[in-house]
């Protein structure tokens, strides 16, 4: 696998020079970009195409990309037309575009609408040549009638157009394995994600354990309240077993690892660069 970059990892320093930003992640050897489409004064500022993450028409962020040699290898989508996303990252040579996750604090039956959109969204991807897939957060272990929400998921989609994304780091901080989880979805698993989760976080990993309760209906100001930058580390300077995610990552086909740096103490920039040195220190990683 190559190692890349959500560019929610530099969303400060991206909502003053979204450009400027991508050549500094650039020159810190990130080249694979997920970007991000959202209501967030980011990267996504502008109406139609300067919305889809990029802040650029296609023309313009072709010829960006084609000059400094970024390739986007995903993208993540929560609000606006679909298809016309599809077709912009299509046209920017992306082979995969899904979703950043949902919230489903209406339990079963918000959770198969959702994923009868979704499936949807899968069909329109193909059409554009690309795989759709889903991101994880801690919420989707909660279980709905015995079976958690990621379970469910892959139970009601199609293995051959619906794929996902893995966030190691909230795996573990919804209780699960991450290595045991990315079994279950080998064949199906073509990115993850990778922070660090903080060695003094002064809280348990499985945010199950204390903080909330995995019975009850888990919304947005729920995560917005329970993610806080204590908990939060670099790659490679907290306690998750990340070169184990990397050899079950490349066992089970994962293409590209991806810095999500959520939130950090430091500077954008140089929480990045950190991040970048830990994973030069990896196995089984390729690099260009």
């Amino acid at each position: 696998m190559k190692v890349g970059i959500q560019l929610y990892s530099v969303k400060q320093h991206a909502a003053k020079d979204g450009l400027g930003t991508l050549k500094e992640v650039a020159k810190l050897g990130y080249r694979y970009i997920e970007p991000y489409i959202s209501m967030l004064p980011r990267f996504s500022t502008g109406e139609g195409e300067k919305g889809y993450g990029l802040g650029m028409n296609r023309k313009d962020a072709k010829a960006f990309l084609d000059d400094t040699g970024i390739k986007i290898v995903g993208g993540h989508y929560y609000v606006g037309d679909f298809e016309a996303m599809c077709d912009y990252y299509a046209y920017l040579g992306a082979k995969n575009f899904g979703t950043g996750g949902y919230h489903f604090p209406g339990g079963r039956d918000e959770l198969m609408e959702k994923i009868d959109e979704m499936n949807k969204c899968a069909e329109i991807a193909k059409k554009y040549g690309m795989r759709y897939y889903y991101h994880n957060h801690f919420w989707e272990y909660q279980k709905f009638d015995g079976k958690t929400v990621m379970e469910i998921i892959a139970e009601n989609t199609d293995p051959a157009i619906f794929f996902f994304e893995q966030d190691n780091y909230w795996a573990a901080r919804g209780g699960v394995d991450p290595v045991e989880e990315m079994e279950k979805l080998k064949g199906r698993l073509i990115l993850m994600h990778q922070k660090d989760f903080a060695k003094d976080a002064g809280e348990p990993i499985n945010l199950f354990e204390e903080r909330i309760d995995i019975n009850k209906p888990i919304t947005g100001e729920m995560h917005t309240k329970n993610r806080h930058v204590g908990t939060f580390a670099e790659v490679g300077n907290g306690i998750l077993p990340i070169q184990d995610y990397i050899d079950k990552g490349n066992e089970c086909g994962v293409e590209y690892v991806l810095l999500e740096q959520d939130l950090t103490a430091i500077d954008e920039l140089e929480s990045i660069r950190i991040s970048m040195e830990a994973f030069k220190k990896f196995t089984g990683i390729e690099w260009d």
